[in-house]
């Protein structure tokens, strides 16, 4: 019995989602800046989405992009599945 495609990437996403919520980077409310909403997001990065979705994955990456990383959303999944955590991602993908 083969797994679909999609449901690779289902699971390989909640296994980051799950990776991801335990990041002692993120933990730290205290450092954090303002919150922007999703519109700002949007604006910011100049994303317009084709249809009502927006993919969370592209609107990283041009985040990422704004700010002058050379990495996308890929690449942080991958270093944070590897065990690395966001901040250090941040920190080494410039």
């Amino acid at each position: 019995m083969n797994v679909s495609n999609v449901e690779q990437k289902r699971i390989r996403l909640k296994r980051f989602l799950n990776i991801l919520s335990e990041d002692p980077s993120l933990l730290n409310q205290a450092e954090q800046v303002e919150s922007r909403s999703l519109a700002d997001l949007l604006m910011l990065t100049g994303y317009t989405p084709q249809n009502e979705h927006v993919d969370m994955a592209e609107l990283v990456s041009l985040l990422l992009k704004k700010i002058g990383h050379h990495a996308c959303s890929e690449d942080m999944m991958e270093h944070v599945m590897n065990g690395g955590t966001v901040d250090e991602f941040m920190n080494i993908s410039k």
